[in-house]
């Protein structure tokens, strides 16, 4: 469940086609807190942690987005360089 409120913004750092598309997002939160198969919504969209890694202030989490996904969110949404929204699922 999400609360609506944005607490960070991200970076889309790194997108490569992997039969999903895998996206490595920079990020402002600490990675520690930050679960492998947590949901953030980025840009009103939930996908789950598959990978993480860096440093408070300075860390990073890789998503793996389906074709469908791809396909229904807005056209060059997940490209490098572009900045997302991203909202932490509530616990």
């Amino acid at each position: 469940m999400f609360t609506g409120i944005v607490t960070g913004f991200g970076t889309i750092r790194e997108a490569r086609q992997l039969g999903d598309l895998r996206l490595v997002i920079a990020c402002p939160f600490d990675p520690s807190g930050i679960a492998i198969g947590a949901s953030i919504a980025c840009s009103g969209c939930c996908l789950t942690v598959v990978d993480k890694g860096g440093v408070a202030g300075d860390a990073w989490f890789a998503i793996d987005a389906s074709a469908e996904t791809v396909a229904r969110t807005v056209p060059g949404r997940w490209t490098e360089g572009t900045r997302l929204n991203l909202e932490p699922a509530l616990k």
